[in-house]
């Protein structure tokens, strides 16, 4: 079983991730890759072995420096990869950061995914600002 990785990129984190937007700069605080089942107990336990059964969860949060303004309007959307393939993606979503701290969600079926490696990754005004890999067995 491979150990979850999460990776917050030090560029993403320290870049301002808003084109077009006034000054808006955000920063990744932290990431979780949980299962469904985990999150309707309340808790964000990180997981890295799925089972068919089981739904994935992919946390991102967000947060600001001045909680008097809101964080800007931002291009968000997620990328699935099976053993470096594309196999999945979200539609591109403008999202605004109205209050801080922001969370962001992603999710799928195990059982639309199939077995073998997996990749997915947060996207952000095209950065990738967080990744989690996870294996799905049989």
């Amino acid at each position: 079983m491979r150990r979850s990785s999460i990776l917050i990129e030090a560029v993403a984190i320290a870049a301002t991730l808003c084109s077009g937007c006034t000054n808006s700069k955000i920063d990744v605080v932290g990431a979780t890759l949980t299962s469904g089942a985990i999150m309707s107990q309340g808790k964000r336990t990180p997981v890295a072995q799925f089972t068919r059964d089981d739904y994935i969860v992919m946390l991102v949060d967000f947060t600001w420096p001045n909680a008097a303004e809101d964080g800007g309007t931002h291009k968000c959307d997620w990328q699935w990869y099976r053993d470096g393939q594309l196999i999945s993606k979200s539609a591109t979503k403008m999202i605004r950061f109205v209050s801080t701290p922001v969370t962001l969600r992603t999710d799928r079926a195990v059982a639309t995914l199939g077995t073998g490696h997996f990749r997915v990754e947060t996207i952000v005004d095209d950065q990738i600002v967080a990744h989690s890999e996870f294996d799905i067995g049989t």
